[in-house]
């Protein structure tokens, strides 16, 4: 079951990047791309807290060297989500033991989380004019953290 996918916020980011960027007309490869790596932002960042937990499950073998690049910066979040998930985080590349927290949170709590840590604090516009480094990450990891700790106290 899909849990999000870049392609539900492929719109709003198209117009915001058609906005912010003065594009009209037919979009170019590389345009596209970069708009689907803005659409899957916000979940790329909730994916490198997986990772970095070890709350993810590998898909295959291969898939090791991938969170080991994202773990050390090297992968964004967006990326892993658009190159090697194609777009859509799944409860099936989740720990078992932790989806119904990722269910909940994600749900409940993660896009205010989000949208209170990333460069745009203007919450009308959903945050997707920006790719997240480090900075961004460090600011909302402990506040999935404390949610995380929190969810696993009411257990």
């Amino acid at each position: 079951m899909a849990i999000d996918k870049a392609d539900w916020h492929w719109d709003d980011t198209e117009k915001l990047y058609r906005k912010t960027n003065n594009v009209e007309g037919k979009l170019t490869e590389e345009q596209q791309e970069e708009i689907w790596l803005l659409a899957s932002n916000h979940i790329g960042l909730f994916l490198r807290w997986l990772i970095d937990r070890g709350f993810n499950e590998l898909i295959d073998e291969s898939d090791e060297k991938y969170c080991v690049q994202v773990r050390e910066g090297k992968m964004s979040g967006a990326e892993y989500i658009m190159y090697i998930l194609d777009g859509v985080l799944c409860d099936d590349v989740i720990k078992p033991d932790v989806y119904d927290f990722v269910e909940k949170y994600y749900d409940e709590q993660y896009f205010k989380d989000y949208g209170e840590t990333c460069p745009v604090k203007d919450l009308s516009v959903p945050c997707y004019g920006f790719i997240s480094g480090d900075d961004d990450y460090n600011a909302l990891k402990p506040r999935i953290d404390k949610a995380y700790e929190e969810y696993c106290r009411e257990k």
